[in-house]
């Protein structure tokens, strides 16, 4: 039962520790989803805000450029001249990353283009066109131009990465454009000045790349200015870029604003190849007049560094999941051990009554075979002993009428020394079949022990059999059958010197444990067979020619009369030792 029991426990003790681990693993996933998603949210703040203040870093240029229109207008119509608000505006705009600017006239005259330092060269290398036309359109008038990223082959801006804006300047009181206005806007500068230094988290950074997926800022200064999967293949080639390039494709470069992931070989200074979470926007500098002109704005950040988060929640949650399984266990391990324990008291129980029924069986088999043997011993004893004692009488009356040395007189005495021994053999047998009830009262066992001892002595002198006794201390007043209890003993020491007839020891000792008072007989005798120790205690069981073989039944029948017990310890030829228990 208690093996059934404990697999049964163990069982469901595990499959509650993988309930647990499921649950806890179960929980994880649904953590780190929930913190990703949190942390692209946040990731997705910043890439928006990033966004928001390029788009009004153009608003803000755009303001700038009306004013200067029709700043430029009144001019041109009080003084002829369109540059002599230039003084005042230009350190504006190079604020605001503004390379140089520029003053077309009516009709198709070229474009002046100036910088802090004064006139630069005709052309400047830029290509105008484009931003001319818009401008040179009545129908666009009060309308700002912001073209896409153009790079310069030559002239002061060569492979810088820049925007061209424009807006047309109005005649006087006429609808004719007196000119137009350009202004070269570093888009690079521009990027740099609100995505560069942007950190989420602890290490991601943010990056911008323009309508053709160039970089115009990035953690790196590198990789500023070259595209953002050609450069990232010349770095490690071995790396599978493509679901960055069709992330940049299908969905950064679309004008799209969400949240993903990509592979990426390497974050800030560790190299390696890692996944990294990416929340993205569109920068729109040209607003409605040119959707297509989108800049995208990305930050990204290793998902090791989110899990680094979920790491100390799940830490946490697994933490409480130790103290819960600990918890259990522990109840797991104190219910087992009471279990046990009260198995083992229980099965401790069971064997002591089975034992003590055992014992009342053979007491009972016992007392049954002590009465038929008792009917029977009164039968012959009665039947016996009254013959007996005739001619024992009639040959000592015999003997006495015969003179001293007559041989018929010897035979007579030997007759009369028969019926004496078989007299008092027939007493053993009705004492063994009819016993007297024991008188039990509190008394000095060790007195009592010793002067049996004494008494003992005394009829060993003939025999080369010394008799020692030892008495414990602490024995408290011992209930007994003085008498009874002198008759145990003296078969006990009786039975040890026989058993020694070349001479040896008997010890007698008394102790006193466990609540019950001990009296010891051991001699240094060949010890007890196996064959006459499996019947030691049951009637006429005996190994001497002469003798009933009712001694030690008798001994056994007075010491449970006491509510005690006998046993005794024998090996072969190192002696025997009976110990009786008498309790107190």
């Amino acid at each position: 039962m208690t093996r059934k029991f404990l697999t049964a426990t163990v069982v469901l003790f595990i499959i509650l520790t993988a309930v647990v681990a499921f649950m806890g693993w179960w929980a994880k996933n649904e953590i780190e989803l929930v913190v990703t998603n949190q942390f692209n949210g946040q990731q997705l703040l910043l890439a928006e805000k990033i966004a928001a203040d390029i788009d009004e870093h153009f608003t803000t240029l755009k303001i700038g450029l009306q004013s200067l229109s029709n700043v430029w207008r009144d001019s041109l119509a009080a003084s002829g001249s369109p540059f002599g608000a230039m003084s005042f505006f230009f350190p504006m705009f190079t604020h605001w990353k503004v390379l140089a600017m520029g003053f077309a006239p009516g009709g198709d005259g070229q474009v002046l283009w100036y910088d802090e330092a004064g006139p630069l060269s005709r052309d400047a290398g830029l290509d105008a066109k484009a931003a001319l036309a818009f401008a040179r359109d009545p129908g666009r008038a009060g309308t700002t131009y912001v073209g896409r990223i153009v790079v310069p082959d030559a002239g002061p801006f060569a492979g810088r990465r820049l925007a061209l804006m424009s807006i047309g300047v109005p005649a006087n009181d006429t609808g004719e454009t007196a000119g137009a206005i350009l202004a070269v806007v570093d888009a690079m500068a521009v990027a740099r000045e609100y995505a560069h230094g942007v950190r989420s988290g602890e290490s991601g950074y943010a990056w911008v790349v323009d309508d053709r997926g160039y970089f115009l800022d990035h953690y790196e200064d590198l990789f500023v200015g070259r595209h953002s999967i050609e450069t990232r293949r010349e770095r490690n080639p071995e790396i599978d870029w493509s679901r960055i390039e069709r992330l940049l494709r299908e969905r950064i470069l679309t004008g799209e604003t969400g949240m993903d992931w990509y592979v990426s070989g390497w974050h800030r200074g560790l190299v390696s190849e890692m996944r990294k979470l990416a929340a993205f926007c569109p920068a729109r500098p040209a607003g409605d007049q040119d959707p297509g002109n989108v800049w995208g704005v990305c930050l990204a950040a290793p998902v090791s560094e989110v899990q680094g988060l979920i790491g100390r929640l799940v830490i946490r949650e697994w933490l409480m999941v130790v103290v819960f399984e600990a918890v259990v266990f522990f109840g797991f391990v104190v219910a087992l051990s009471f279990s046990l324990r009260f198995s083992r008291i229980l099965g401790t129980e069971v064997q002591r009554k089975h034992e003590e029924l055992i014992k009342a069986q053979e007491k009972l088999i016992r007392s049954e075979r002590f009465a038929a043997i008792g009917q029977a011993a009164a039968h012959i004893s009665h039947e016996i002993k009254n013959p007996l004692m005739l001619m024992s009488g009639f040959a000592r009356q015999v003997r006495k009428k015969l003179p001293d040395g007559d041989k018929d007189a010897e035979k007579l005495r030997i007759i009369e020394e028969e019926a004496r021994r078989l007299e008092t053999m027939l007493n053993e047998v009705r004492d063994f079949s009819r016993p007297a009830p024991p008188r039990i009262e509190p008394g000095d066992l060790a007195a009592t022990v010793e002067e049996t001892v004494r008494m003992m002595a005394e009829g060993l002198k003939n025999r080369p059999v010394t008799i020692a006794f030892e008495a414990g201390r602490g024995i408290p007043p011992v209930p007994h059958d003085a008498g009874r209890l002198r008759q145990v003993l003296i078969n006990l020491i009786k039975n040890a010197a026989e058993a020694m007839p070349d001479g040896g020891e008997i010890r007698v000792g008394t102790d006193f444990a466990d609540g019950y008072a001990l009296v010891s007989v051991s001699d240094d005798g060949p010890g007890i067979s196996p064959e006459v120790a499996s019947r030691m205690f049951e009637p006429f069981c005996t190994t001497k020619e002469s003798g009933t073989g009712l001694g030690l039944a008798v001994c056994q029948r007075i010491i449970e009369d006491h509510k005690g017990e006998i046993g005794y310890v024998t090996a072969p030829g190192k002696g025997t030792t009976f110990t009786i228990r008498l309790p107190v």
